[in-house]
């Protein structure tokens, strides 16, 4: 069995991560290639260092912005160089490439397409090239969660096949000691850590979690893991509320263990999500959550691992990062992530389905 996995770029992010660990878990992963529409080979192993164990099963197309035709002829050459049976798309860009490319073939390929979230279907035009491409095409969709099917099939008219939920390496996502994980980090000994990873992009509720760090004692810092295009303006509103001694930006973090292992409560303030993976590898390292109740979150959380919050109100914040610190953390949080997240039941399940089609 070939699969190949399209994405469209390999920035750090919980969809491209997914990708990565069905390439890495798969029973088909010494046939499986990952391919990005956008960017470089050399610009993606930087940004994930454990590519560069699979440089090459990494091919990246370098697209610039806009549809592009000359992608499909390179996908088509793909496809035939390295007999690829399955393609499995993420997101609606990939989505359409693979569509496409599927209808062009003379060899029938199967195309499975996860959907991670739904909100993108808000857009008129992306929900029309969704629903023409489920016309013209067979697609067999995979949400990532109950409520992302839910939302996919009220927006499209279209149901998903099957949903199944996002894991991660429980292995890899281990606690580590808290005091050499802030070292590590050069972060402070003795305060307590809200920690967030996320991308800093709009949306993301990150000026939301500095903004509720005011009302929060002096020795509660707040730690941002993560790059993206509103970090100036962060900045500028840490500054603005004389927070600046107590809020961290770390960046990219390569190796995030480290990250989860030197918090007490991971904070996910989002406006919108499918399955974020954050939450699930913070658990995984025994850390509660604190969260707002939007996507999936509600189907990995319940109230023994953390509290989930109304997206709209960030005097909320401050209030449920206390209550969850009074939580036992450490195993019972991560017996949890295991039973409920792991990847080997995510890459068992794909595998089962790759083989099913073909």
């Amino acid at each position: 069995m070939k699969v190949m996995h399209l994405v469209q770029h390999l920035e750090v992010g919980g969809l491209e991560k997914m990708a990565i660990t069905l390439l890495k878990n798969s029973q088909y992963s010494q046939t499986t290639i990952i391919v990005s529409l956008e960017g470089d080979k050399e610009s993606a192993i930087k940004q994930w260092p454990e590519l560069s164990n699979y440089k090459s099963s990494v091919f990246c197309l370098n697209k610039a912005p806009g549809f592009k035709g000359s992608v499909i002829k390179k996908l088509k050459a793909l496809i035939k160089e390295q007999q690829i049976d399955i393609i499995h798309s993420h997101h609606i860009g990939p989505l359409l490439y693979a569509g496409i490319v599927c209808s062009l073939t003379t060899k029938r390929i199967r195309h499975v397409s996860t959907i991670h979230d739904a909100w993108y279907l808000n857009n008129i035009k992306q929900r029309f090239f969704t629903r023409a491409l489920n016309l013209l095409t067979h697609i067999h969709w995979v949400a990532d969660a109950n409520i992302v099917a839910n939302e996919f099939q009220s927006k499209t008219s279209i149901i998903p096949q099957q949903t199944i939920l996002n894991g991660i390496d429980c292995e890899q996502f281990k606690a580590i000691d808290k005091s050499c994980a802030r070292q590590q980090l050069n972060l402070p000994e003795n305060v307590q850590l809200i920690g967030c990873a996320a991308r800093l992009i709009e949306g993301k509720g990150h000026k939301d979690l500095i903004h509720a760090l005011i009302y929060l004692p002096e020795n509660y810092h707040l730690v941002f893991a993560g790059d993206g295009d509103q970090r100036d303006l962060l900045h500028k509103a840490v500054e603005s509320y004389d927070l600046k001694s107590r809020v961290h930006f770390l960046g990219n973090i390569h190796d995030m263990r480290v990250f989860y292992s030197s918090i007490d409560v991971m904070c996910l303030y989002s406006k919108r999500e499918g399955l974020p993976l954050s939450i699930i590898e913070a658990m995984s390292c025994g850390v509660p959550i604190v969260a707002s109740d939007v996507g999936g979150i509600h189907e990995v959380v319940t109230d023994k691992e953390g509290e989930l919050i109304a997206a709209n109100n960030y005097k909320l914040i401050a209030p449920a990062i206390l209550r969850t610190l009074q939580l036992p953390n450490g195993n019972p949080i991560r017996h949890h992530a295991i039973a409920v997240a792991d990847a080997r039941t995510m890459s068992s399940q794909y595998d089962n389905l790759y083989t099913a089609l073909a």
